[in-house]
Order: structure tokens, then sequence, then C-alpha cells
């Protein structure tokens, strides 16, 4: 069973906690199995799965925006079943010192009130400009 406004939450508290670098917190909340995919094509792992594999993915993360964290703001949630629907956008100071700010879709899906995959659209060329100074995948 579903609960609508419990996922809700959770994508809510799993955003935040990503802004904040929290990384256990982020880690706790998804499935052993649970998955980060990266639907745009980018330097970044397409997918991480399994929670040591989240885990290495976050951590990286307060170390790129060492000054702001990665601040995700959130425009509109939606939510049905066992998804939840996510605009976004972000406000962060990269390590490099340019600002990176992003817009997203997160589409999370929930099993037994833990996420247990989170699909995220991103505007893929500008994580590039930032993240990897224009590097593009082959």
């Amino acid at each position: 069973m579903n609960d609508v406004a419990a996922n809700k939450r959770m994508a809510r508290k799993y955003l935040e906690c990503i802004g904040k670098g929290e990384v256990d917190a982020v880690v706790d909340m998804f499935t052993d199995d649970g998955a980060i995919i990266v639907e745009s094509k980018t330097m970044l792992p397409p997918e991480v799965r399994g929670k040591d594999a989240i885990r290495g993915l976050m951590t990286m993360l307060p170390q790129m925006f060492p000054e702001t964290g990665l601040k995700i703001i959130i425009d509109d949630v939606t939510a049905e079943e066992n998804r939840v629907s996510v605009r976004a956008h972000s406000d962060a100071k990269h390590v490099s010192g340019k600002m990176y700010q992003n817009r997203y879709h997160f589409l999370l899906y929930f099993q037994d009130g833990k996420i247990s995959s989170s699909h995220e659209y991103l505007d893929s060329l500008h994580l590039t400009e930032v993240f990897f100074d224009g590097a593009r995948p082959e």
C-alpha cells in the first residue's frame, strides 16, 4: 500500500537532504537495491544502484559545492500511486566558481515507504559546462 502524502513528504526531504549534503539521510531513504538514474546523457554514470553506490555519488556533491551545497528549490510536486513527480531548479556555486542553476524533473518510485528509484532529467549541456568544463561523453 502506498501512502501518497508520505511519499510526497519523503520526496521533499530527499531533495532537501541532497542540498544539505546529508549523505546518510539520503542513503537511508532508498531500498537496498534502490537506484539513481540520470536520464540525460552526461559524464556522470547513467545509473548507480544499491546503497553503497548511492553513498559514493552523494559523497561527491558536498565537495563539488562547498560554499552553498547543491541547493534544489522545488517548483511543484505531483503524486499518484507509488510515484512522485518533482519539478525543481538549483541555485548553487560550483567549486570552479561557476554558478550552477539547472532545471530538473525528478520522477521518484516508492516501495514500502522507501525510494526504489529516482529518475533525474536535467539540462545536460549546463551540467557539462559547469561540472566538466565542457567535456562531452563519447
